[in-house]
C-alpha cells in the first residue's frame, strides 16, 4: 500500500466498518497516513498490502503497523495487522490472495489482536497459531449502578441520559455499603502517582524482560506510540502511574484510557516478578477512589490469577489473538505464555477501534 492508496482504502474501510458510502474524511485520511506510514520503523516491505483488480480499484486490504520485536534477543520487524477487509460486493479472490500472504513461511512475524471470528478462520487456514486467552477482556465493577448505566448506554437512548445524571449515585452508595466486595482493600506501604514518560519509557523493557518474545520498545517506537495513543480523545486522556512501595521501591505501572465517571479502559500492567498482586491492587484502588465506575482491560496470561483476587469481576470474550510466524521459538513462547501481545503492542489505542462513526 502507498500513500496515494488512501482515499480508495479510507473508502473501503468505511463501507465495511462504518456501515457507511462515500469517500472518508480528511481527518480520517490524515490520521491514517500518521498510523499506517509514520512509525519511525515503517518500511514499505513491513506495511500493508492492497489488492488491486485489472482497472486499479483496490477490493481487499489488509492494514498493519510495523514494530519491532525480540525474538530470542534477535531484533526483527513485526507486523501489527490492524484489518482484513474486502469488498463484498466484488471478486474474493483478492481477499484469498491476501490471505495467503499471512503464511508463517512468509513472515518473520505478524500478529492480529483484534481479529474476527472470519479472520481468525483464514489465519488458522494458512497455518497460524491462536491465542484464546489473549482474546478475552476482564471487567471490574467499581459502581454497579453507575456501571451498568454506562455499558448499557451503547444500547440505549435511556440508559445514555441516565448515564449523565446523578441518579447512580444513591444506589451505588448503599450497594457498596452493603456488600464489601465491591470496595477494594488497600494494601499498607503501597502508593501511586504519575509516571513521568522519561520514566515509563527507561523501565518499561526491564519489566517485558522474562517474555522471550516482546517488543523492543525503543524511547524512539514507544515516543511514537504514546503521542498517537493521546490523539484518541474518544477514550478519554492517557494517563501512566507508577507503584511504589513503603521502602520507595518501584513495582510496576500501568497504562490507561478514562475520567472519572466512565469505565476506565486499561492499555497495560507492568510488574516487577512476583509484585504482580501489588500493582493490581493499587490500580484497582486508584480507579476506585479517583471515581471510575468500573475498568476493563485484556486478559495477559500472567497476571490472571492477580486479577482473580478481585471480586466484582467478569469475562468476555472481545476479539481473537492470532500469529503467524517462521520462527519455531515463537511459537513455543506461546506455548508457555511467554509471547507479550495486547495494550500498547496491539491496536486498541488506535482512532480506528472507537472513532471516524
Amino acid at each position: 500500500m502507498t500513500v496515494e492508496d488512501i482515499p480508495q482504502v479510507g473508502r473501503l474501510f468505511y463501507k465495511i466498518f462504518r456501515k457507511k458510502t462515500g469517500d472518508s474524511s480528511t481527518a480520517f485520511n490524515n490520521y491514517f497516513k500518521d498510523l499506517f506510514f509514520g512509525s519511525p520503523f515503517y518500511e514499505i516491505q513491513y506495511g500493508s498490502f492492497v489488492h488491486e483488480t485489472e482497472n486499479g480499484s483496490i477490493n481487499s486490504a489488509i492494514l498493519a503497523i510495523p514494530m519491532q520485536y525480540s525474538v530470542d534477543d534477535r531484533i526483527v520487524t513485526a507486523r501489527l495487522l490492524c484489518a482484513f477487509m474486502t469488498d463484498p460486493d466484488m471478486s474474493r479472490r483478492g481477499a484469498a490472495e491476501l490471505a495467503l500472504t499471512m503464511r508463517p513461511r512468509h513472515q518473520d512475524l505478524c500478529f492480529s489482536d483484534s481479529a474476527s471470528p472470519v479472520s481468525a478462520d483464514h489465519w488458522k487456514a494458512v497455518g497460524g497459531t491462536l491465542m484464546p486467552l489473549h482474546g478475552l477482556d476482564w471487567y471490574r465493577v467499581f459502581q454497579p449502578a453507575g456501571f451498568l448505566a454506562q455499558t448499557g448506554g451503547k444500547h440505549s437512548a435511556f440508559l445514555r441520559f441516565t448515564a449523565r445524571l446523578p441518579l447512580a449515585r444513591p444506589a451505588d452508595r448503599l450497594v457498596k455499603r452493603m456488600v464489601a466486595s465491591f470496595n477494594t482493600e488497600h494494601t499498607h506501604g503501597m502508593h501511586d502517582e504519575t509516571m513521568s514518560s522519561e520514566l515509563f519509557l527507561a523501565t518499561v523493557p526491564e519489566f517485558l524482560a522474562p517474555y522471550s518474545v516482546r517488543p523492543v520498545w525503543s524511547e524512539l517506537e514507544l515516543g511514537w506510540i504514546l503521542g498517537i495513543a493521546r490523539q484518541n480523545s474518544s477514550l478519554g486522556p492517557l494517563h501512566i502511574r507508577s507503584v511504589w512501595d513503603s521502602k520507595a521501591e518501584l513495582n510496576g505501572c500501568f497504562v490507561y484510557f478514562g475520567q472519572p465517571g466512565s469505565i476506565a479502559q486499561i492499555m497495560n500492567v507492568f510488574s516487577q516478578k512476583n509484585k504482580e498482586h501489588t500493582v493490581v491492587n493499587q490500580m484497582m484502588y486508584h480507579l476506585e477512589q479517583s471515581g471510575f465506575v468500573g475498568a476493563r482491560g485484556h486478559v495477559q496470561p500472567r497476571q490472571l490469577e492477580a486479577l482473580s483476587r478481585h471480586r466484582g469481576m467478569f469475562y468476555k470474550h472481545r476479539a481473537h489473538t492470532c500469529v503467524s510466524t517462521r520462527y519455531s521459538s515463537v511459537t513455543d513462547a506461546i506455548a508457555r505464555n511467554e509471547m507479550f501481545i495486547g495494550g500498547l503492542a496491539g491496536e486498541s489505542w488506535s482512532r480506528l477501534v472507537s472513532d471516524f462513526f
